[in-house]
């Protein structure tokens, strides 16, 4: 095979492993995939977030339940009190000082209690979290095997073109391939046309007949004076 043939045939597979890669990256598994893992970050970030508000609740119970033990120890002292003094002021000021300690006790049981069914609330929806969070790896597992199966069959064409590409590489001198690759990279993928009578078939324009012939009386691969793309003027299948 000519140079000018093979390079007709690399621009040939590489729009191919084009078309192929689009196809694997448009397949509708691989849409739900990315957004089936979206969803688990965005219901992870909220575990996060009902762990550290589980935290915080408890460390507030905690408190709580702490001062209530101490006065509790409180009560119990000034209790004491009363029963060893026989003064009757003394009494009246431990039991002042004993119903505020009460009170303050109530009020903290009655703050525990509801510190209790906020941790219960909120260790409910953790559970729901978590359910969540299973289901959605659950989906996410089944849209990976059908995105391998479906997806399986592109991938291994994918990686025949690009064996055959890198043979059809070899047989193009390294300048070439070099000077190929720069003009596909910024010309959407095609960087190499033919001419076919007086048309370049990569960008589809007529060129002037004093060209035509400058290129038929030319190398078998010039460069299209429209759209400066490499053109193969001569192939082995024109011999």
């Amino acid at each position: 095979m000519t140079q000018a043939a093979s390079l007709l045939a690399l621009q040939d597979l590489d729009v191919e492993i084009m078309r192929a890669k689009k196809r694997l990256d448009e397949l509708p598994e691989k849409r739900e995939i990315l957004a089936v893992r979206q969803k688990i970050r965005d219901v992870t970030s909220l575990h996060g977030k009902a762990d550290v508000l589980v935290k915080k609740l408890q460390a507030d119970l905690k408190a709580h339940q702490d001062e209530i033990a101490t006065l509790v120890e409180k009560i119990a002292g000034e209790q004491a009190k009363v029963m060893a003094t026989t003064d009757h002021r003394a009494v009246q000021s431990i039991t002042r000082e004993m119903d505020g300690l009460r009170r303050r006790q109530d009020k903290m049981e009655m703050e525990s209690l509801q510190l209790m069914e906020r941790i219960d609330k909120a260790a409910e929806q953790t559970g729901k979290i978590d359910t969540a969070l299973g289901q959605l790896a659950g989906k996410d597992a089944q849209l990976c095997e059908r995105f391998k199966s479906v997806g399986g069959a592109l991938q291994k064409e994918i990686a025949d073109m690009e064996r055959r590409r890198a043979q059809t590489v070899a047989l193009i001198d390294a300048a070439t391939v070099s000077r190929y690759e720069q003009i596909r990279e910024t010309k959407g993928g095609v960087g190499v046309g033919r001419l076919e009578v007086d048309v370049c078939s990569a960008c589809r324009m007529s060129l002037p007949a004093e060209r035509v012939r400058e290129l038929e009386n030319g190398e078998d691969i010039s460069v299209c004076p429209q759209c400066r793309r490499l053109i193969v003027v001569r192939s082995e299948n024109d011999l």
